[in-house]
């Protein structure tokens, strides 16, 4: 059962890869990171995710990652993405995470009811990645 479930990550990593870092950033050129930052505010209305419980049970089946609420303050919350999809594609040079940051912005701003925008922060020497959603 374990190889059946490898194959499938595998396979997951290899079209998210594939659309993502190749596909995607060859059509979108220099507004790649906004585009996906607004598709990921659409994926989040479009499932309906408007809690954290809903974005990490996303996240792991969309093999995104493990998403982890790392600290809380009044006007703003610090996530950190890890995991092995994380590592490969940060090793591979891939350093876009505008999608997660915007299903992220989406669902807190739902949540919380005020404005929210989430900034990207590449931790190299942890593999992972460090998302803070702040809300105005």
């Amino acid at each position: 059962m374990q190889d059946k479930t490898n194959q499938t990550n595998e396979h997951v990593y290899f079209l998210n890869q594939l659309y993502r870092d190749f596909l995607l950033p060859e059509i979108l050129g220099k507004d790649t990171a906004n585009i996906l930052y607004w598709a990921g505010k659409r994926i989040s209305r479009h499932y309906d995710l408007s809690s954290f419980d809903d974005l990490a049970e996303f996240f792991k089946m969309a093999n995104f990652g493990k998403l982890e609420k790392v600290k809380e303050r009044r006007t703003s919350t610090t996530y950190e993405l890890s995991g092995q999809t994380v590592t490969d594609r940060l090793n591979s040079d891939s350093k876009e995470f505008a999608i997660e940051a915007g299903m992220i912005a989406e669902a807190m701003q739902k949540e919380n009811g005020r404005t929210t925008e989430c900034e990207i922060n590449i931790l190299d020497k942890e593999n992972k990645v460090e998302l803070v959603a702040r809300f105005s």
